[in-house]
């Protein structure tokens, strides 16, 4: 299930009423072009032989359909290809299809109708999910000298998830994967634990995909008094003096039997990735965690949408990046997640492409990354700030430049077809509702010459077409055809244009 090309998907859809499945199918496609929906299914059954035929990674598909019903595809597929993303796309909001959903593995189970806001973050944490599964690194595990690998009777496990600075999914990243490396390396690890694990419990430190996160296990007598928390505290102190950097601990406040070990690091690692706050050393308990808080964030999407969309269409720049930096800030002080940072800068793209404007795809990937790398750098709260403002004040720079390529096209157009009638650069201003001074500016950087001097030599070009074409004709309709009401003056002007008079003009040959 390997994407046919680096940053390509590939899903099918799975949805008895033909229309709704193209319509989903266009839709997925028109938020995500990284992702091509392969084939569509009408049923279960059918969506089997698909999936075998195209080996998609992920997986949308209804809930009611004759044959073979979402839920029992689901199932199969979860026991047939672990692996595969499964996205349950239903009418239905009951809760016992949720319940059944969560049972099979399913990784989303989104609404009908489907709004766009909703599809992208799925889509979203799909692509995140698909570059842990995809990564290629090869993780090394330490482990205590007197660990023993089998099932021993009375132990069980203390399991942590470690994460030191930032949350990122590309491994080939150089820049990210460069930074934190050295930082991981610098740590002594089996110093660490053994100071951990002061009462001489074994342990195991595997890597995880990424160079700055890691899985701490930790063995301990069920009928032992240590507490998981106390635990966690000693390794985030120790950790504290090994780095400058914000630590992040995901545990559960039980120890867990052996077989159970590889549920709850999966478990561990689901909470890392939603409630990661940048900058802030967290210690967050499985059992005390509650669900997503999606109000911080659609509170901003909608500010986002009603303001920002807007700045774009008309360019006011600095209202777009106030008004971004007033989202951050606002994020920050309400305690705003990684993964809803990441949403949020996202959304904007997302934003800049809806608002008509032609913003090429290498910009948007190449900004995409920069994102990327500031979110997964900062050290600090402030940091995070500065680093993203540089890409929004980017972002305004190239909207600037697309709309100033917009202005031109139309000015030009414009002088072109009335230069006869035009008196000055005011009109046009006054025409097109902009400021003089901009309007003046931008169109000597677009013609190279004022707008008088663009004026009087279109108004020169067409008078030596006419003299050349039109011998007969006297000089004063010449002039009054050219837009000159004194043909003294327009004499002075041609002269001063071309080196001679329109009577000598009209005598070369």
């Amino acid at each position: 299930m390997k994407p046919d090309a680096k940053g390509s998907i590939k899903a099918i859809v799975v949805e008895d009423e033909l229309k709704i499945g193209t319509y989903i199918k266009h839709k997925i496609e028109y938020l995500d072009p990284s992702v091509t929906v392969a084939a569509l299914a009408e049923n279960g059954k059918q969506a089997l032989g698909l999936i075998e035929e195209h080996q998609p990674q992920v997986v949308f598909t209804d809930i009611s359909m004759p044959v073979m019903d979402g839920l029992e595809l689901s199932r199969i597929i979860k026991n047939t290809y672990p692996g595969m993303i499964v996205v349950i796309i239903s009418g239905y909001s009951d809760f016992s299809y949720a319940q059944k959903a969560i049972r099979y593995g399913i990784f989303n189970y989104i609404l009908k109708p489907l709004e766009d806001e909703k599809l992208l973050d799925v889509l979203f944490d799909i692509k995140k999910s698909l570059a842990y599964t995809n990564a290629k690194q090869e993780r090394q595990v330490l482990y205590s000298d007197a660990y023993m690998f089998q099932y021993t009777e009375g132990v069980q496990y203390a399991i942590f998830s470690v994460c030191i600075g930032n949350l990122f999914y590309d491994i080939e990243d150089p820049v990210l994967t460069g930074h934190y490396r050295k930082i991981i390396q610098e740590i002594p690890w089996r110093k660490l634990l053994e100071e951990v694990c002061r009462d001489g419990q074994n342990w195991y430190l595997a890597d995880e995909q990424v160079a700055n996160q890691k899985i701490v296990g930790i063995q301990v007598r069920a009928d032992g008094n240590e507490e998981t928390g106390n635990l966690a505290k000693r390794l985030m102190s120790l950790l504290e003096l090994r780095t400058s950097l914000a630590i992040h601990i995901c545990l559960s406040e039980q120890f867990v039997p052996y077989e159970d070990v590889w549920n709850l690091t999966k478990r561990l690692r689901h909470l890392m990735q939603q409630k990661l706050i940048i900058g802030k050393s967290q210690i967050l308990f499985a059992e005390q965690e509650k669900d997503d808080d999606q109000g911080i964030l659609d509170i901003v999407k909608m500010k986002l949408s009603s303001y920002i969309k807007n700045y774009f269409l008309h360019t006011d720049l600095k209202n777009f990046t106030d008004e971004i930096q007033i989202v951050l800030r606002y994020m920050i002080q309400n305690s705003a997640t990684q993964e809803n940072i990441e949403k949020v800068s996202l959304y904007v793209l997302k934003l800049l492409e809806l608002s008509s404007q032609d913003c090429e795809a290498a910009f948007q990937e190449d900004i995409q990354i920069r994102q990327q790398q500031c979110i997964g750098l900062a050290a600090t709260e402030e940091e995070l700030i500065e680093n993203l403002m540089g890409c929004f004040q980017k972002i305004g720079r190239y909207v600037e430049e697309l709309y100033e390529k917009k202005i031109e096209t139309r000015v030009l157009e414009y002088v072109d077809s009335n230069f006869l009638t035009l008196e000055g650069l005011e009109q046009v201003a006054d025409v097109f509702g902009y400021n003089y001074t901009y309007l003046s500016r931008l169109f000597k950087k677009m013609s190279g010459v004022s707008l008088n001097k663009y004026i009087t030599e279109k108004k020169i070009t067409l008078s030596k077409q006419i003299l050349r074409e039109q011998p007969d004709m006297v000089l004063e309709e010449v002039c009054e055809l050219c837009g000159y009401n004194d043909c003294r003056y327009f004499s002075r002007v041609f002269k001063a244009q071309t080196g001679c008079t329109p009577s000598e003009y009209r005598g070369m040959k």
